[in-house]
């Protein structure tokens, strides 16, 4: 029986206060949104000063994507070097924003000295599948394109997600891969869906699914209703990345999850499988915890951890084998 830590146990218990249906309920999408931004910003990391932010609307083929452009402080690393860092915010492909995750792009500028691109991709239902990746890799070939004039050094791209984004960040490595698009250097996904298609085969799921920690089945199941166009899609492996048959050629990855989250054994599979491809990995499961803890850093100080070894990661790229791989 896995326990949650205090200030986890704490958070769980203050959402189970609130109607448990209404939490992501997904019938009036707007309410949802608000719902879950004020939410958000209760919860989130203390925002640490940059050198400067820029919101940008970059065109692509008749539409526009936001992002928004985090500089580091002077002084963390010269201009020439610094990292460059795609951050795609999770919500289920339905909600959450670059906006609402600002404290979290401005933590991981300041403590990596990387410049991150904090993407504001099409949300669905209005931007179905596969309009979130078409924006993250879009983005991509933009930053690629533009990095000595953001800063940064574009050979040292990481991408960096949590949730629904730590999904967009494993598909993006794929699809650069096999379009020929940019080099990404590292990926780092945390609390990563890897797999719509069928949650019966993680004894996570059964543990974990029910809605006492905060992700149930019947939020998946309203996430697939939104995001997809078809159910079929869901064994798409842009979807579900965990069909994807072929994993050799990715970057390294820094793989993050939570040993309390309903997603958590779909995390280790991931990890494992990138692994037996000859990626260099490490898994790194956090103790007591629940799904997307390190964006609810000013609640659950575990999620400053977490925050800390990714800027670590994307700042130097130093990573050794977790020993719950082997």
């Amino acid at each position: 029986m896995k326990v949650l830590e205090p200030q986890s146990a704490a958070l769980v218990s203050r959402v189970r206060a609130m109607d448990p249906g209404e939490f992501l309920d997904h019938d009036d999408m707007g309410a949802l949104r608000a719902r879950m931004a004020g939410f958000l910003q209760a919860c989130a990391p203390r925002p640490l000063p940059v050198g400067a932010v820029e919101k940008r609307r970059i065109q692509f083929q008749g539409r526009g994507v936001e992002v928004v452009i985090y500089s580091p402080p002077v002084d963390t690393t010269s201009t020439a070097g610094r990292p460059l860092v795609l951050y795609f915010h999770g919500g289920g492909f339905t909600h959450f924003s670059a906006e609402t995750h600002d404290p979290v792009a401005r933590y991981l500028c300041n403590k990596s000295g990387a410049v991150i691109v904090n993407v504001d991709y099409r949300l669905a239902p209005e931007n179905k599948f596969p309009a979130a990746l078409e924006d993250a890799y879009d983005t991509l070939c933009w930053a690629s394109a533009n990095a000595h004039e953001l800063g940064a050094d574009p050979t040292k791209i990481s991408v960096v997600g949590e949730s629904a984004g730590g999904t967009i960040a494993i598909v993006l490595c794929l699809m650069s891969r096999d379009r020929g698009g940019p080099a990404i250097a590292r990926q780092v996904p945390m609390c990563a869906s890897v797999d719509l298609s069928d949650l019966d085969r993680y004894d996570s799921w059964h543990a974990f699914g029910d809605g006492r920690y905060l992700l149930s089945r019947a939020d998946i199941d309203e996430i697939r209703r939104a995001y997809l166009n078809t159910p079929d899609e869901v064994t798409d492996p842009r979807v579900s990345p965990i069909l994807a048959t072929d994993l050799t050629g990715l970057p390294p990855a820094l793989v993050i999850g939570a040993e309390c989250d309903p997603l958590v054994d779909e995390a280790a599979l991931h990890a494992r499988r990138l692994q037996a491809a000859g990626i260099t990995v490490r898994y790194e499961c956090f103790a007591g915890t629940i799904h997307s803890f390190m964006i609810l850093a000013g609640v659950i100080d575990l999620g400053y951890a977490a925050l800390d070894l990714v800027a670590g990661y994307v700042q130097c790229g130093s990573l050794h084998e977790h020993a719950q791989l082997s």
